[in-house]
C-alpha cells in the first residue's frame, strides 16, 4: 500500500538558523548605527537559499550566486536534468566532464574510498528505487533492492583524463554532495565579488564566510542545529562561528515514510540497500570544504559515532552525533562553541 512520504526540512531549518544568526547579528552590532543585514532569497536544488550580507545593497551579487548554484545544479550535477553532465554520464555509461564537475566527482570517489563504501555516489540506482523525493513510496520489493545493490560500487568507476566510466548499470547521484557543493561555488562568487562577510544557507546547509582581511574578533555567527525530531524546527543547539566553515546535518527525520510500523528513512546503507539502522538520530559535520561537510554528514551517519573518527580527521572536520537516547556528543575542537538549547538533550561525553 502506498504511503505519502513525509518531508519535514527547507523552511523549517531555515527560519531556525535565520532568526537565531539575526538575533546573534543584533546582539552584537546593535551599537553600530551603520550596521544592516542584507537578506536575499533564492530557489535551487529543491531547496530555499538565503544569503545574508554584513551591510550594502547586494543584489546583483546575489542574483549572481543563485544563477550559479542553478547552473551548478542543471548543467552539473543534477541526476534528473537533461541537460547535466552527471545525466549525461548515466544515460552513456562513459561520459567527458568538465574540469569543475571531475574535480567534484574526483573528490566524491576520494571520500567514498576513505569511508569504505559509507558514502557511494553510484547509489542512484537505489535513490530512485526507494524514490524519497516522491510525494508518494513504497517498500520496494526486496528483490528489486538486492538487483539494484549488486550495480552499486564506486570502486568500479574509473578515470581517464576527463573521461569517467561507470560500472555496469551503474547511476551516479551527488544528492549527499550537492548542497555543499553550491557552498563551494558561493565561497568563489564572494571572492570574486569582494565580499566581506557573509553567510549562505542552502536547504539547511549553512557557510559562514569573511574574507581574509577580515578580523573576527568578538563577532560570531550564531547557526542553529535543530532538535532531530519529526515536527520539532526548535533549535537542539547554537554553535558560535568565528571563522570560515560549512555546516551540514544528515538526520532521520528527514525524509521518510512508514509502512507495518515501520519507519523506513531516506540515508541508505549502501552495503544492505535499506535505510541504515543505528543508534542514531542525527550528524552535523563542520568543514571548510562544502562538500567535505556535506558528504561526511552522510558517511558518519552511515557508520556511526565509534567508526566516524579516523574519517573527520583525515579531512580536519568536526562532527555533533545525536543519538536517540537524546545524548549529544560533540568532537573537542567545537565543544568550547557550543550551547544545547533543549532541555530534554545532554552533552555526553564523545570517548
Amino acid at each position: 500500500m502506498k504511503q505519502q512520504i513525509k518531508t519535514k526540512k527547507s523552511k523549517a531549518v531555515i527560519t531556525v538558523v535565520i532568526v537565531i544568526i539575526l538575533t546573534a547579528a543584533v546582539i552584537f552590532f546593535i551599537s553600530d548605527a551603520f550596521y544592516k543585514t542584507d537578506e536575499h532569497f533564492g530557489y535551487a536544488m529543491g531547496s530555499e537559499i538565503v544569503v545574508v550580507f554584513d551591510s550594502g545593497n547586494n543584489k546583483e551579487i546575489a542574483d549572481t550566486l543563485f544563477s550559479r548554484i542553478n547552473n551548478l545544479d542543471t548543467k552539473g550535477i543534477s541526476r534528473k536534468s537533461a541537460d547535466s553532465e552527471i545525466f549525461a554520464l548515466n544515460k552513456n555509461g562513459s561520459y567527458e566532464l568538465s574540469e569543475e564537475i571531475l574535480g567534484y566527482m574526483k573528490q566524491a570517489a576520494d571520500i567514498c574510498d576513505t569511508s569504505g563504501g559509507a558514502l557511494d555516489v553510484t547509489i542512484g540506482g537505489l535513490s530512485s528505487l526507494w524514490d524519497f523525493d516522491s510525494s508518494n513510496s513504497i517498500l520496494p520489493d526486496i528483490t528489486q533492492i538486492e538487483t539494484e545493490k549488486s550495480f552499486c560500487g564506486y570502486e568500479k568507476m574509473t578515470f581517464n583524463g576527463y573521461t569517467v566510466t561507470l560500472g555496469k548499470n551503474q547511476t551516479v547521484d551527488m544528492g549527499a554532495l550537492g548542497k555543499g557543493i553550491a557552498c563551494d561555488v558561493a565561497k568563489n562568487v564572494f571572492k570574486e565579488n569582494n565580499v566581506k562577510k557573509a553567510l549562505l544557507s542552502v536547504g539547511g546547509t549553512v557557510m559562514t564566510y569573511a574574507d581574509e582581511n577580515y578580523s573576527w574578533g568578538n563577532h560570531t555567527w550564531g547557526i542553529a542545529v535543530r532538535t532531530p525530531e519529526t515536527g520539532d524546527s526548535s533549535p537542539l543547539l547554537r554553535i558560535n562561528m568565528t571563522e570560515n566553515k560549512v555546516i551540514s546535518t544528515s538526520g532521520n527525520y528527514e525524509k521518510f515514510f512508514e509502512e507495518n510500523g515501520i519507519l523506513y528513512h531516506h540515508i541508505l546503507d549502501p552495503k544492505t540497500g535499506y535505510p541504515v539502522e543505528n543508534n542514531l538520530k542525527s550528524v552535523t559535520v563542520i568543514s571548510e570544504n562544502g562538500l567535505v561537510s556535506d558528504a561526511l554528514s552522510t558517511a558518519c551517519f552511515v557508520l556511526g559515532k565509534e567508526y566516524s573518527s579516523e574519517l573527520l580527521k583525515k579531512y580536519n572536520a568536526q562532527a555533533i552525533f545525536v543519538d536517540k537516547q537524546n545524548n549529544v556528543y560533540i568532537t573537542d575542537d567545537i565543544i568550547n562553541s557550543c550551547t544545547i538549547l533543549n532541555d530534554n538533550y545532554r552533552i555526553s561525553s564523545y570517548e
